[in-house]
Parts: structure tokens; sequence; C-alpha cells
């Protein structure tokens, strides 16, 4: 029936189809005028907006390409071919393509949003900022910009001028949730928990279903040592939004403390894990776009694979993800594997499961045959606490957390230098792990205290890798750090462990500054010539120290097989850094 109609008429009627959301016949006309005219800019356009709204993203970036060939002045095409390249994890690419839709058009805010975006994304954080203050030159009262622009001064530490942006945002839009959610944020970061409270009440109040609003009013009750209200703050948002994976996490960080009700602290976790396994592999955009993953994640995950096939562990969709994930590694050699959608959902269910291993009960989970008093008494003597146990697990309990550690599918953190994390409130935990901490208390009373289990995660490393955790100080009163890889399999056994310096970060610093900025940090530590406590890695050998002491991880060499990756565990007591 269209055959007929001459190319304008069929444009027309295909926008009139596309714009209706009958894109199956806005296809059809498009890519007949296509077959006429392979190079004309509107189609090729038009079939980019087309295949991105349908959710194939890889033929939408090679329609806005082509259209950018034909018309490379034209800043949507631009935008949109960044926009899909940034979808597909080219963000090389893409930064080029939104860097030339903002020179093409300089004072769109949306272009400096998304280029800022990305160079946010890339740790670019001085390039977001200016890309932010550039576009608001001409636009001084745009919220978006005001909200992003404070969005990086608080990742640079200056949440001072963070704040300063949200304010002034706030006089145009004085009930903005999004707006009302940063000073609340930032204003806890700032030790103002009051402040940060009344900012998220206000945001509820205006917005009752709002659910950040509800997350950030919890984690200040949080901070305000309102523990129960927390927790009712973050279940309204789970109310609200029950797939929320902030919410599920902040909950199930908050009861981690809680030495008691041992059993909900492992339920919420584990919820925690299955929420955030299901927003990340099974998404519904997902079925169009694929999975972008770093290369060294899915060798980890290929390698486990293979670790659980070994064991008998009959973990869903192993046989067929190790043959699709083997594949991957094959074809990709670079940083990062794009999964296709056939080969995601091939792999979707392995990478779904939420697989936690299960833990023995055991009497001692500590050594009862180390003498703890005396440890106590050397850790306090200390100047500054520094102290080094060997032998610190029971035999059984190290065998049971290097099995945790090798068969749960909980390292889902991925860090710039290759290595791994597993969090408490995303199910790395079990009974075992708690009663460690409760076991360290009745042991060390004097230095535990009343202090709060704040924190408990392990990393998980690469083994060729040379670098890990780079300096930084933690916000904690103690410090726990234990590795529990064989020590045969270290290359260099003078190194592989930690560093300690003898200096804490200023009571005055914020967050960004003390775990973030190491540049910052070294200088810091220079001028002050700060000494160097380095602890060679040993399996079964713990570190304990104040945790406002600046460490890092020293240099990695280890086999390169899974058993024999370095794993390192670590708990937080207390809070003394702000």
């Amino acid at each position: 029936m269209n055959a007929s109609l001459a190319p304008a008429d069929q444009m027309q009627l295909a926008v009139h189809f596309h714009s209706t959301g009958q894109l199956d016949s806005a296809r059809t006309l498009y890519e007949g005028v296509l077959r006429q005219f392979p190079n004309d800019f509107s189609v090729r356009y038009h079939l980019g907006l087309l295949e991105s709204q349908a959710g194939d993203v890889e033929r939408a970036a090679l329609h806005f390409g082509r259209a950018v060939q034909t018309n490379p002045q034209n800043a949507d095409a631009q935008n949109n071919l960044a926009f899909t390249l940034q979808q597909l994890g080219r963000d090389g690419e893409a930064l080029l393509a939104f860097q030339q839709a903002q020179v093409l058009r300089p004072t769109d805010a949306d272009i400096a949003i998304n280029l800022g975006l990305l160079h946010k994304k890339l740790r670019q954080l001085p390039q977001a900022l200016a890309c932010f203050e550039q576009a608001l030159v001409s636009q001084p009262q745009h919220v978006a910009l005001l909200c992003n622009r404070g969005n990086v001064l608080q990742l640079m530490g200056q949440q001072g001028g963070a704040l300063a942006c949200y304010e002034q945002a706030l006089k145009v839009e004085p009930d903005n949730p999004v707006v009302l959610c940063n000073s609340s944020n930032v204003l806890a970061e700032l030790a103002r928990y009051e402040d940060a409270l009344a900012c998220a009440d206000r945001a509820t109040r205006a917005h009752p279903r709002h659910v950040q609003a509800w997350v950030e009013r919890g984690n200040a009750l949080k901070l305000l040592d309102r523990t129960a209200e927390a927790v009712s703050s973050f279940e309204q948002a789970l109310q609200i939004e029950p797939g929320m994976v902030q919410a599920h996490t902040s909950l199930a960080a908050t009861v981690l403390s809680d030495s008691v009700d041992t059993e909900r602290v492992i339920a919420v976790g584990q919820q925690s894990l299955a929420v955030f396994l299901q927003a990340t592999y099974l998404a519904p955009r997902l079925r169009q776009a694929g999975l972008v993953v770093g290369a060294a994640r899915l060798k980890h995950d290929v390698q486990q694979a293979h670790w659980l096939a070994r064991h008998g562990h009959k973990v869903p969709g192993l046989t067929a993800f190790l043959k699709t994930g083997e594949a991957l590694l094959d074809q990709a050699p670079g940083t990062a594997v794009h999964a296709t959608p056939a080969d995601l959902a091939r792999m979707q269910p392995f990478l779904s499961a939420p697989w936690v291993h299960a833990m023995p009960q055991l009497p001692d989970v500590l050594n009862p045959a180390n003498d703890w008093p005396a440890l106590e008494d050397a850790y306090l003597a200390g100047t500054p606490e520094i102290l080094t146990i060997d032998n610190f697990l029971s035999a059984p309990a190290l065998q049971a957390f290097q099995d945790f550690a090798h068969a749960s599918r909980v390292w889902h953190g991925e860090y710039a230098n290759n290595y791994l994390g597993a969090f408490a409130n995303r199910g790395f935990n079990s009974p075992l792990h708690l009663q460690l901490a409760r076991e360290l208390k009745q042991r060390m009373p004097r230095v535990f205290q009343d202090y709060l289990l704040t924190q408990l995660w392990g990393f998980k490393y690469e083994p060729s890798v040379t670098r890990g955790i780079n300096v930084h100080a933690d916000f904690a009163k103690v410090n726990l750090n234990f590795w529990i890889a064989p020590s045969e399999h270290n290359l260099d056994p003078d190194s592989g462990g930690l560093k300690v310096y003898d200096v804490p970060a200023p009571e005055d610093w914020t967050f960004e500054q003390y775990n973030i900025d190491s540049a910052l940090i070294y200088r810091f530590l220079e001028q002050l010539q700060a000494k160097c406590v380095t602890v060679p890695h040993r399996c079964n050998r713990a570190v304990l120290f104040n945790s406002a002491l600046f460490h890092e991880t020293d240099t990695i060499r280890f086999v390169d097989s899974y058993e024999s990756r370095r794993v390192n565990m670590t708990y937080l007591f207390g809070r003394q850094l702000r």
C-alpha cells in the first residue's frame, strides 16, 4: 500500500506512526526510504530515535553514527549518539560525541548535564565541574545544573560549596525533593545531623511518596543513633518502592550492629543481595541492550563457576554461564566485555542467583590458644595502636571463611585496580561472621568497649595486580583486618599485606578527603614526616589498629589461580571520623 507513496509522504506517515507508538509500521516505512536514500540524515536520525525507544541500543548507535557522518554539525545527533554509545559501555567514544555536541551548542543545559555526568562517572571531576559551570553562566538559576554542580563539589570534598549550590537551587524550587535530599546528604557529611534530618523531614512532608527522602531521613536518624526510627524510615521507603536497592542496603547496614537478633541481620542482608541481583541482571532494559561487564570481574566469575562445579555446588545456570562466559573472555581481550541480550539470557540464571554458602556452627571462631589478655594489653600500650595477631582464627573457622569466600556469589563491588568487594549489607555475612565480632568484644573488652559493629566487608584481588586499596582512613574507632589466602600463594612473602601510617586523619577532614583524595593524603603524611608500619601478608594473620590511621594495601603478587586470590576481611567498630 505504501510502495506507491512518494518518499516525502512515506516519511510523513512514518513519523506519524512513530509518534503514536506504532514502531513496527514506522520502521518499515523508514527502512523503505532508507533503501532509496541510504545517506539521508533525517531517516537515519529518526531510525536511531526509534531503535533507542524500542530498546535496540546497538542499532540505535549504528543509525545515529551514520547520521553524524552525514551531518556532523547536528548537535542533537551527536548528543543521541553519545548517549547510546555510553549505554553500550563505549565511554571513550561517548565522551568525544558529547564534547562535539557541546561545541555545537555550548549553552544547552541537557548536553552539559550529559557530558558532565559522564566525566563524573569516569572520575574526571574537574572536567565535570567545568561542564556545569560553563552552562550556568547563561542559566544561573537552572536547578538541575546547580544540583549537579553541588554533587561534583561534594565528591571533591568541597561540602560548603555543594551546600551553597543546593541552597541556591532551593531558592528557585523550595520543595524540590531531589535538592532537599542532596542537602540532607551533604549536611550529614558536615556532621550537622539535626539539620540533615530537618531537610529530609521537609522533603517527606512535601513529597510523602518520594522514596529517596525516606532513605535520607533514615540515614540522618542512624547518624543520630536513633536506630529504631532509622529502621522504620527505611521500611517506609520499601513500602513505597519494594525493589529500591539503596533502601535495602541501608536497612541491612543499620541492623548489622544488632548482635542479638542474628537471624534478622542475616535475612535482611540476603534480601538486599537478592534485590541487588534482580536490579543488576534481570532489569527489563537488559533484554534489548545486553550488559557491559569488566573483563577482570568476568574472569573471577568464570573461575568461581569452575570451583563451584568441581565442588558439587548446584548453582542455577552454572553450565550455561561457564560456556558463555568463557567464550566472551576469549573474544574480548580488553578491559570491558559486552554481553549481547542473547549472551546475557544464557548467563542470567547464574548471575542472578543469590548463592551464599552455609556456614557450620563452631564453639570458637577466634583461636582459643592465643593469650588474648596479653594481646589486649599490647594493643592499648601501642603508640599509635597497631597490633599484629598471628594464628588469629581457630583452624575450623579459617577453613569455613575460606570456603565462604570461594563459594559465595557475593563479590559484586568492582574497583579501579581490578579488585572486588563484598559487603555485609549485601550478603557477605553469616552467623559465624557475627560470632567473630561478639568474641572479639568478650576477649578484648577494653579495646572494643561498647562500640557497635558498623561495617563488615571483604575484598578479593586479581592475582597479578600490583595495587590494591589506595591510602585512606576509615570513620571507625577500631579496625580489624585479617587475611585468609594460603601464605604459599604469595609470591613475595615480604609484601602483600598492609601499610599503616602512624598519623591519623584530621578530625575536620571530610569523608572524601580522608577516604578518596590520595594526593592530599600523601602531602599531609609528608608534611608530618609520617612513619609507616608494613605488615606482610600471612594466612590467618590479623592487624588490629586505630581506624583513623591512614593505611593502604601493600604491593600484591600472588599465584594466578582462583584459590590463590588474596582475600582480606575487615570489621569496623565504633565511629569517630565524620
